[in-house]
């Protein structure tokens, strides 16, 4: 297995985690860090590498310092990472006159 997939991993599982504990959502984690949504997102299923940079605005927001994220990243590389769970989006809410979903009634 590809050494960086597995660090990507890593630090979605660590990233994932902290974010949960703090029970806060990738929007607010990206809208606090100034990072995009679709960047946190990628990263947390695993999907793209993460700069210092950005690990450290994530560290600030998370309020864990950098050091001790590195640590969780890398005693999850230890453990061996799982790939992450490819969780589908939020549900869209239905019109309960239509049973249309909101984003297909826009479309009618």
């Amino acid at each position: 297995m590809d050494k960086n997939i597995l660090i990507q991993w890593a630090i979605a599982k660590v990233i994932r985690e902290a974010r949960n504990a703090l029970d806060i959502s990738q929007v607010q984690l990206a809208d606090f860090s100034g990072l995009s949504y679709p960047f946190i997102s990628d990263v947390e299923r695993g999907n793209v590498g993460v700069s210092i940079a950005a690990l450290l605005q994530i560290a600030e927001v998370l309020k864990v310092e950098a050091s001790e994220l590195m640590r969780r990243i890398e005693a999850e590389l230890k453990r061996g990472p799982q790939e992450p769970e490819k969780v589908p989006g939020r549900p869209r809410k239905m019109d309960k006159k239509t049973g249309a979903t909101a984003a297909s009634a826009t479309k009618e």
